[in-house]
């Protein structure tokens, strides 16, 4: 029996409901789900401009705050293949670990997705503030 491929718009569906995952992992600190959502070829740059890759994501970029809100909305995906694009809104709130304050960055974030051995994965991730805080504990 051959099983037919997702059409673009199931594989669309799929990809938000990936996003979904990823951003309940960052809440939840389960970086376990997240190497599994994260391509090993990662490349992502935060809003400050800096860049990290697989390895250094988890060592550092995305391990020192606590997230406590991360809203994604006018989410839009091209899917070409075996690779999409996902472009939207994130507000992502978060506080630092090192107790230095409160962080929320309003921005633009696009995002390529791959697949590879059936299996879709974040390989690029891009974030552009609108506009961004931190505010200090008292």
């Amino acid at each position: 029996m051959t099983q037919n491929p997702l059409t673009p718009s199931d594989t669309a569906s799929l990809l938000l409901d990936l996003e979904t995952q990823r951003c309940e992992a960052m809440k939840r600190a389960d970086f376990a789900r997240l190497r599994e959502i994260l391509h090993p070829g990662l490349t992502h740059v935060h809003a400050k401009g800096q860049t990290d890759d697989y390895e250094s994501y988890f060592r550092a970029g995305g391990t020192h705050v606590d997230y406590r809100q991360i809203d994604r909305s006018e989410l839009k995906v091209q899917v070409l293949g075996s690779t999409a694009l996902m472009t939207g809104r994130q507000l992502l709130v978060a506080v630092r670990k090192d107790g230095s304050g409160t962080v929320r960055i309003d921005s633009r974030v696009m995002q390529v997705w791959v697949q590879e051995d059936g299996q879709w994965r974040q390989l690029a991730f891009q974030t552009t503030p609108l506009e961004m805080s931190i505010t200090q504990e008292t």
